[in-house]
């Protein structure tokens, strides 16, 4: 069923996306929608469909970035993950092009509930930009050649985060931007891509830590910078770093990042260990902003916050009219886009580690694809109720025993020695004594997980701890 208003919407949505109809995937869910125009597959198994796959060196938890025939993934090594590594794919056979490494500034412990290589690159017809927990930004050639590298957390501090830094690179045509929130001195940076300078540093004072992104919006000619973290949304001027506007109260938008589809935001929030445990409020912080230009000066307006809604690690998707939002058990939200009112409410088997990709394929026909931590996806038609295209399977259960017991191995080569290893803190310290496998099991880490999607023409990329696929019609 068709919603009143959902043809303008969609419009829109087609409208923002044509950009990306060439291929490319710039970023961290494409220009930050999560929306594509794309003639996906809409069915696979183990056995067919699946093009190729690639081992990835290391381990690490970022999306796959696709540029021309270049697919980028980042990765790290080492107890103290002091080997950073950008790969290049070639996307029509998988052959892996290159691999560049960069050798990391400030420490960070191989260990497993900590971020390995999280923050998402992004990509340019110059090249690939990465950033590391490590705080070291890099610029690339499609080539492999460094072209710089800055230490950003080395030249501001050390940060004080249980899980270290997982927030991917947001980017313009001429700088990228890098968010780190944190118990202690938090700020958001502009590097310029043709030499890594700081641009401009926009201080945001005492913060908890947080590990979503930024996302770019944009509002006349002006561009923005968007930060949905540590309980509040915050709006920067691109170019020069200036805090337009601040919407605080929030709770709970440590982990996923804002969607922005025109001149709307959508924020994700979630209940979380040590952290936001109120699920009213935690409910509500599922909002979605509309922004707003009074006389060229910019601000915005809360439409409407969520009655029942929990985005966990994956960020809100808004897509043909509706707003999904997945929770830590894989419980499936569908709100309604235009007033925030509920739909329905599906479980569906499993998180989402992995933001899902609202598809709109050549014919108009429209698709939203969830694919789940443990390799399954979901394809679903939009409407007011539960209509499921497919469920796919990504591996077998051969190549999933394969998986753990490469990820077993690569922890036990990169495990920190016990004389070396910093006390843990906060939340952490609880879990300090437990042994990993009571760990894992608790926190549903075991290996093969899926940790990042993206759309490269009318194929569709899936990346695990150490592996990429690719799906293919």
């Amino acid at each position: 069923m068709t919603r009143p208003g959902t043809i303008a919407f969609v419009f829109c949505l087609t409208t923002a996306s044509l950009t990306l109809a060439d291929g490319n995937w710039p970023g961290f869910r494409a220009d930050g929608s999560g929306t594509v125009k794309a003639d996906l597959p809409t069915r696979w198994s183990a056995q067919e469909g699946v093009a190729w796959q690639s081992s990835i060196p290391g381990y690490g938890q970022s999306s796959p970035v696709v540029w021309n025939d270049h697919v980028y993934v980042t990765s790290s090594e080492g107890p103290f993950q002091q080997d950073c590594q950008v790969h290049a794919f070639d996307l029509p056979t998988g052959k892996k092009r290159w691999t560049t490494h960069v050798a990391a500034t400030t420490k960070v412990e191989n260990y497993f509930r900590n971020s390995r290589a999280a923050p998402t690159c992004c990509v340019d017809e110059t090249g690939v930009f990465s950033f590391f927990a490590s705080g070291d930004v890099t610029a690339m050639k499609h080539t492999g050649e460094t072209l710089w590298t800055t230490p950003v957390i080395k030249k501001y501090g050390e940060v004080d985060n249980e899980r270290g830094v997982a927030s991917s690179l947001a980017q313009t045509d001429d700088l990228v931007f890098v968010l780190v929130d944190h118990h202690g001195p938090s700020y958001l940076v502009a590097l310029n891509k043709s030499n890594g300078d700081i641009a401009w540093k926009a201080d945001r004072g005492m913060r908890v830590p947080s590990w979503s992104s930024p996302v770019i919006a944009k509002q006349n000619t002006r561009e923005l910078v968007i930060t949905s973290s540590a309980d509040t949304v915050d709006a920067y001027d691109a170019l020069t770093g200036e805090a337009l506007w601040q919407l605080d109260g929030l709770q709970g938008n440590h982990i996923p990042s804002a969607t922005v589809v025109g001149d709307q935001v959508f924020v994700g929030s979630t209940t979380m260990y040590g952290g936001a445990t109120d699920e009213d409020a935690t409910a509500g912080s599922n909002c979605c902003i509309q922004l707003t230009d009074n006389a060229g000066k910019p601000g915005y307006e809360v439409r409407w916050g969520a009655e029942r809604a929990n985005s966990y690690y994956s960020t809100p998707l808004a897509f043909a009219g509706y707003v999904y939002y997945v929770n830590k058990v894989g419980v499936l939200y569908c709100i309604d886009q235009e007033t925030g009112e509920q739909v329905f409410v599906k479980r569906i088997g499993n998180p989402c580690w992995a933001s899902a990709i609202g598809v709109t394929q050549p014919d108009g026909e429209q698709l939203v694809y969830f694919v789940l931590k443990n390799g399954y996806t979901i394809v679903l038609r939009p409407g007011d109720e539960y209509d499921q295209v497919a469920r796919n399977q990504l591996y077998d259960a051969g190549a999933m025993i394969e998986a753990r017991e490469s990820a077993e191995q690569q922890r036990q080569a990169n495990a920190v020695p016990a004389d070396q290893a910093a006390p843990k803190t906060g939340p952490e310290k609880i879990f300090a004594g437990m042994p990993e496998s009571r760990l894992h099991q608790m926190f549903s880490y075991g290996d093969p997980m899926v940790y990042g999607v993206a759309v490269a023409g009318n194929q569709l990329l899936i990346r695990t701890g150490q592996n990429l696929f690719c799906v293919s019609p």
